[in-house]
C-alpha cells in the first residue's frame, strides 16, 4: 500500500509538471531545463546601490559571479560622474567601491561586455561622456576584476566618434566580438553605423566598420546576443529636439554581416537594456524608455523560435538608463539604479531569479 502510495504521489507531480510545461507560453522554444523562466520567476528588491546611479554600463562577469556597474554618474550635475566600478556580489548581498580607476570622468552611456583579451577576460567598454557635457570620448577601456585594474587601450579607440561628441548606441558581443550600432550625436543626431571590435587582431586594426547600416539612424539601443545572431529591440531616435522611444525591431547577422526585421516589440522602448534569458534562449527588454506612459515596469519577451513577443515577469520598478546584464549559467537578471518615473535618480537594485518548486526537484520530476 505504501509503495503504492508513492508512486500515485510521483505520478500527480509528473501530471502537474507536465500541465506547467504545458501552458507556458514559450514552450514552443528550446527545452527549460529545469525552470520555466515566465511561470516560475519573478523580480526581488536587492541591496541598494550606496548612492543613487544612472548611465553606468553593466556587466555580468562570469569569473567571479558578481555584477559590475562600470561608471554612470549620481545625479546630472557636472562633476558627480563615478569613476571608480562597483561590485555587486549576489551572494552576499552586498556593494563594494572598487580601487579600480577610470583615467577621466568621461564615463556615462558607454557600451561593453566581457571579452577574452590577450588570454585574459575583462569588461570592455567603450566611449562615454561626463556629466552636463556636449562631448565624448573615443577611448577603449578594460577592466580586470580579478587585479582590479583599469587599462587604456590607447591604439584602439572608437573611430565612430569622429566629431567627438558621438555616444556609442548598443553593444553586444558575438563570438568574442563587440559589436556597437548606431549611435547619437549629442543633441544633434542619430547614427545608423554598426562597427566590431576584435580583440584577436592586432592593437590599432581592431576596429571594423560593417558595411550592413541600420534602418534607421538610432541610439541608446537594447541589444543582445541569442544563438547565433544578435537582436535589437527598441532604441531612441532624435526629433530635433529631444528623444522619442521607438519600436525598431532587428536581428543582425554577423556571420553574414546582414540586417533582417523581425516582430516589432510591442511598445515604444529605448534607453535600457535587452539580454538574453539562458533558459530559454528568449530575449528579455527591460522596463525603459522616457515617453509615457514610459518608464514601465514591462518586460517584453521575444522568442526568436516563432518570431513572436510575449511578456516575461514584470520588474518591480519602472526605470530607464539602468545598469543591467544577466548571469548566463542561471538566467539572474540584474538592474540597478535608472531615473524612476519622475526622472529622479535612484539607488534601486532588483535581481530577477527563476526558482524551481522544492516538491518536484525532491521527486526528480523536473
Amino acid at each position: 500500500m505504501r509503495n503504492f502510495l508513492i508512486v500515485a504521489v510521483v505520478l500527480s507531480l509528473a501530471v502537474l509538471s507536465i500541465a506547467v510545461f504545458a501552458v507556458s507560453p514559450a514552450s514552443a522554444e528550446s527545452p527549460r531545463g529545469v525552470c520555466d523562466p515566465y511561470i516560475q520567476g519573478s523580480w526581488a528588491v536587492k541591496a541598494p546601490v550606496p548612492t543613487p546611479m544612472v548611465r553606468a554600463w553593466g556587466a555580468f562577469f562570469p569569473g567571479n559571479g558578481n555584477f559590475y556597474a562600470m561608471g554612470g554618474r549620481q545625479t546630472d550635475v557636472a562633476g558627480s560622474d563615478y569613476v571608480n566600478p562597483r561590485e555587486f556580489n549576489p551572494t552576499a548581498n552586498a556593494w563594494t567601491v572598487k580601487a579600480g580607476l577610470f583615467p577621466s570622468n568621461q564615463v556615462n552611456n558607454m557600451v561593453g561586455g566581457v571579452l577574452n583579451v590577450g588570454g585574459t577576460n575583462v569588461i570592455v567598454v567603450v566611449g562615454g561622456s561626463a556629466a552636463g557635457a556636449t562631448v565624448a570620448t573615443s577611448a577603449v577601456r578594460m577592466y580586470n576584476p580579478v587585479t582590479d585594474t583599469i587599462t587604456p587601450l590607447a591604439s584602439d579607440d572608437w573611430p565612430g566618434n569622429a566629431g567627438g561628441n558621438v555616444l556609442p548606441g548598443g553593444g553586444a558581443v558575438f563570438n568574442n566580438r563587440l559589436y556597437v550600432f548606431g549611435g547619437f550625436v549629442i543633441n544633434t543626431s542619430m547614427l545608423n553605423t554598426i562597427w566590431e571590435f576584435n580583440p584577436a587582431a592586432a592593437p590599432g586594426a581592431r576596429w571594423t566598420l560593417k558595411t550592413a547600416t541600420l534602418p534607421t539612424p538610432i541610439g541608446y539601443v537594447p541589444a543582445t546576443t541569442t544563438g547565433s545572431f544578435i537582436y535589437l529591440a527598441g532604441g531612441s531616435t532624435w526629433d530635433g529636439v529631444t528623444l522619442q522611444d521607438s519600436t525598431s525591431s532587428l536581428r543582425y547577422d554577423p556571420v553574414a554581416d546582414a540586417i533582417t526585421t523581425i516582430a516589432t516589440i510591442p511598445r515604444a522602448v529605448g534607453e535600457t537594456r535587452a539580454v538574453a534569458q539562458s533558459l530559454d534562449g528568449s530575449v528579455w527588454v527591460v522596463s525603459g524608455g522616457r515617453v509615457a506612459p514610459n518608464p514601465s515596469t514591462q518586460v517584453n519577451a521575444y522568442l526568436p523560435g516563432t518570431n513572436t513577443w510575449i511578456l516575461a515577469p514584470a520588474i518591480l520598478t519602472a526605470r530607464r538608463n539602468f545598469a543591467a546584464d544577466v548571469d548566463p549559467a542561471t538566467g539572474d537578471i540584474f538592474a540597478a539604479g535608472g531615473y524612476d518615473a519622475t526622472a529622479i535618480p535612484t539607488a534601486i537594485n532588483e535581481q530577477y531569479h527563476c526558482t524551481v518548486p522544492v516538491d518536484l526537484m525532491t521527486f526528480g520530476v523536473e
